[in-house]
């Protein structure tokens, strides 16, 4: 009985630490809204609609642009291949140290294969919000 109570307390231990430290998987449904999330948000910005866009945003996001104007003067100032991809291949869901990614392949609109790598966060609710968007030349020209 006492070996039962030390190892269930074990375990709870265990789990408290990999949740704090967000070391865990991540559900298919999870995967689903992140791939929602950042699809809507390309959307958003198609759209020209960066007050929908920046709603997508993490409050990490909206502490260094604190409102969708500063948003939208960065994406388009810095961001082209998002704001206006000649293509979109959503890849996969991935986390590396708890942090959920998603891949996504883009044309830029000069023609360059891009990857936008989109980190995830959490919120208290449950939902996801976009915490960063990380470009870099594709290691192919195929999407």
């Amino acid at each position: 009985m006492l070996k039962t109570k030390i190892f269930n307390y074990f375990q709870i231990l265990i789990l408290s630490f990999l949740i704090q430290n967000g070391a865990y998987a991540i559900t298919v449904s999870d995967e689903e809204e992140i791939i929602s999330v950042v699809s809507a948000q390309l959307q958003a910005f198609q759209d020209d609609d960066f007050e929908k866009a920046y709603s997508y945003a993490s409050p990490t996001i909206k502490t260094i642009f604190p409102d969708y104007k500063k948003f939208r003067d960065m994406v388009v100032g810095q961001y082209q291949a998002v704001y206006r991809p000649k293509s979109i291949n959503i890849g996969s869901v991935s986390t590396e140290g708890g942090v959920p990614f998603l891949e996504v392949y883009l044309v830029d609109p000069d023609g360059i294969f891009v990857t936008a790598i989109y980190s995830m966060q959490q919120q208290e609710n449950g939902s996801w919000l976009i915490n960063g968007c990380f470009l870099s030349q594709a290691q192919s020209d195929q999407i």
